[in-house]
């Protein structure tokens, strides 16, 4: 099973680092783990999850018809397998 090589603690703390930098941070939208892993090879500072971006993929449109609770799921996916810290955005 693929899973993140940093914990959750360790991204919160590089996230933090990385936001008293200064430096202007990347974060793309992901809407599925594969997305998210496609992401952190190719080097951005982060990942964020929309339920914009959810209901694109389903094939629904933009008005609120994606669950919390799916949003959390996917997030939850998306955690447990990149080692970027992730924004979710509801």
């Amino acid at each position: 099973m693929l899973t993140a090589k940093k914990s959750v603690a360790e991204k919160r703390k590089g996230f933090r680092a990385a936001l008293k930098s200064g430096k202007l941070l990347r974060f793309p939208g992901a809407f599925s783990p594969l997305v998210a892993m496609a992401i952190q090879r190719h080097g951005f500072d982060g990942v964020y999850v929309s339920g914009a971006a959810l209901s694109a993929d389903m094939g629904l449109p933009d008005i609120g018809l994606t669950t919390l609770s799916e949003v959390a799921a996917v997030t939850a996916q998306i955690v447990r397998v990149t080692s970027l810290p992730l924004i979710p955005i509801c």
